[in-house]
């Protein structure tokens, strides 16, 4: 594990970090956002932005996506599973938002989706990626990329949860 840590740039975790406290301090909402084990990452991350924050007497407003199995399927079902996320976000976000998005691959079109309508309406995307990056890497304002082999979704995930345990105890 020490070793895809230390595949990790500091530089990027930082980035994140700043994106997460200033969306905080302009009063915004953080939306996580993920699929497979990254969405139990979002969940877990979420949780720990709310609880761990608060315990401290930092107020910070994160929603995580990927939690309400009806408003997936039904936006799946109605229109497309590629729409999921982007479509919860359409009347609710605000440039003062910050879309987080955790991928291993960094090409689920879901996820690009999202980080493609945010940037449109001017808010703040931040990804937590693995393997190359994607198309992630590429449309994200801020990102953290775990360069392992592509398919090593293990030691991603792992290195993933690692950095929002990060992440939630530093904002």
């Amino acid at each position: 594990m020490s070793e895809v840590l230390s595949l990790i740039n500091p530089l990027e975790v930082h980035k994140l970090l700043e994106s997460i406290k200033i969306t905080s301090l302009n009063n915004g909402t953080i939306y996580v956002l993920g699929n497979g084990g990254s969405a139990s990452t979002a969940s877990h991350f979420v949780n720990d932005l709310t609880i761990i924050t608060m315990r401290r007497g930092v107020s910070i407003r994160a929603i995580s996506l990927v939690d309400s199995t009806a408003t997936i399927t039904a936006i799946g079902n109605d229109e497309s599973f590629e729409d999921i996320f982007k479509t919860q976000l359409i009347n609710r976000l605000e440039k003062k938002d910050l879309v987080f998005c955790i991928s291993a691959s960094g090409n689920s079109s879901n996820l690009v989706r999202a980080v493609k309508f945010a940037n449109e309406i001017g808010a703040s995307t931040s990804s937590l990626l693995g393997f190359n990056g994607g198309i992630l890497k590429t449309i994200s304002k801020n990102y953290c990329l775990v360069s392992t082999k592509e398919g090593e979704y293990g030691p991603v995930e792992d290195a993933h949860m690692s950095v929002c345990h990060y992440l939630a105890l530093n904002v």
